[in-house]
């Protein structure tokens, strides 16, 4: 017996948090937002989930391909064809759903939509930060931000916090926030990549999960001809785009450096990374250092280093 699915329906009235707990996945509170929801499974699998025009979507943190809605995430998992995901996701839409076990989930999040007017607005009150207390306390001195290397690319709130802006075709598009007690990034980001200056003669692009790993990595080792990017948590489609881009309009690269974490995290995005830059037909050197202990980020790697 055939059944007529309601597709669309599917994408808007089924939550994808809860869909995702009944798979397996659980949150991570320390990266979701009332935007966007992180979610791991078994530490292989990091998705982040929002809506968009009212439609609940996803991407894969580790997998370009694997985003979309509902549809391409119970696909991306199962392998069913279409009409069979269609009759399962039915069963939740007319009640028949497995709570048994469940894992917890959001029951709503608030729709995500870039504010570029509110984000230079909030970014035209901030100050460059020529010194900062929670940096320092990371071990991220004084001369390292007022270094032509990073001079006007960390800057500093009313509230005392790290402000790391992104940009999007010359403009500001997203503010990240640091300090000992928020990570976040302020409402109305769209996020791309955080970079350091670049200087006429930089032949080399370091590429980081975190500024702070960046700034830490240039305090360590203070390559001359390096700049410094980060994708600062998640790597979005977006993002791998913004990757391509750097590498096409820096005429004088010639190698790319990908300083991720020592973990699976890390392993992953490295792994991503290394699509990306291949797939533009870059024929540099590509090259992977990861600090040497498991765990550990470059952060921690200079800390050690100043025995703090």
């Amino acid at each position: 017996m055939a059944y007529n699915l309601d597709f669309a329906r599917f994408k808007q009235d089924i939550n994808l948090t809860q869909y995702a707990a009944f798979m397996g996945y659980e949150i991570d509170k320390k990266k979701s937002t009332r935007r966007s929801v992180a979610m791991w499974k078994d530490n292989a699998d990091k998705i982040i989930i929002s809506k968009k025009n009212g439609i609940w979507v996803y991407f894969s943190v580790f997998d370009d391909a694997d985003k979309g809605s509902i549809l391409d995430f119970a696909h991306h998992r199962t392998g069913k064809s279409l009409y069979d995901i269609g009759l399962e996701l039915q069963s939740w839409l007319d009640g028949y759903v497995p709570v048994c076990d469940m894992k917890p989930y959001i029951r709503e999040i608030d729709e995500h939509a870039p504010d570029p007017k509110r984000i230079e607005r909030l970014f035209n009150a901030c100050a460059p930060a020529t010194g900062h207390a929670y940096l320092e306390s990371r071990g991220i001195a004084e001369e390292v931000l007022r270094s032509p290397r990073f001079e006007d690319c960390i800057f500093q709130d009313a509230h005392k916090n790290a402000v790391f802006p992104h940009f999007k075709d010359g403009k500001v598009s997203a503010l990240e926030l640091k300090s000992e007690r928020i990570s976040v990034f302020v409402r109305g980001s769209e996020k791309t990549l955080w970079c350091s200056n670049i200087q006429p003669h930089d032949d080399t692009m370091i590429i980081a999960e975190a500024a702070i790993d960046a700034l830490s990595y240039y305090r360590l080792y203070e390559l001359k001809n390096a700049f410094y990017i980060a994708t600062s948590g998640g790597f979005s489609p977006l993002q791998a785009e913004n990757v391509a881009s750097m590498l096409t309009s820096v005429s004088t690269l010639r190698n790319v450096v990908t300083i991720t974490d020592h973990n699976d995290g890390g392993d992953k995005l490295a792994e991503r990374l290394k699509t990306v830059i291949t797939e533009t037909g870059f024929n540099g050197i590509l090259t992977r250092h990861s600090p040497e202990v498991t765990g550990a980020d470059w952060n921690d790697v200079l800390k050690t280093e100043l025995r703090m």
